[in-house]
């Protein structure tokens, strides 16, 4: 913004400054995974399954915080793209897993850097310590719009 930039009253707010700051983050990670004809959702769910292969839809959902109807989208995109194959679990037919492919495995190889290369170019402005207490304060403000 420009220096004599008068800030109106959202401008001002934390969560107006976490939600821009966030979508400029998101415009340059997609811009980067675009190369690999994959989005930053889709990149957040295989990076999931490449820690924990065989979650439950529900359980990505818990853990990228992305509600149940987005991550059918992702998953039926991933799946169509051949990222990603559902599976029912055989104690609970409702329960549906998703299983990363040869193929998303490859590509999630790939892209493994890229989220941490855009963050680190991003936080170079902050001292090592800066960026320790912001994303602890980031966690506590967090928690605290989630009840724990």
């Amino acid at each position: 913004m420009a220096e004599n930039h008068v800030f109106t009253e959202i401008e001002k707010r934390t969560g107006f400054l976490v939600y821009r700051t966030a979508r400029g983050m998101k415009k340059m990670l997609d811009f980067e995974l675009n190369k690999y004809s994959v989005s930053s959702s889709q990149y957040t769910v295989l990076n999931t399954l490449m820690e924990d292969d065989g979650l439950s839809l529900s359980e990505i959902g818990k853990r990228v915080s992305i509600d149940k109807p987005a991550v059918t989208g992702i998953a039926d995109r991933m799946e169509k793209d051949g990222l990603v194959e559902r599976r029912r679990t055989s104690q609970d037919r409702r329960v549906i897993q998703l299983f990363m492919t040869e193929k998303g495995r490859a590509l999630a190889e790939k892209t493994e850097g890229i989220a941490t290369q855009i963050d680190q170019k991003l936080v170079n402005v902050l001292t090592p310590a800066e960026v320790s207490q912001f994303r602890h304060m980031l966690n506590r403000i967090w928690e605290n719009a989630n009840g724990r």
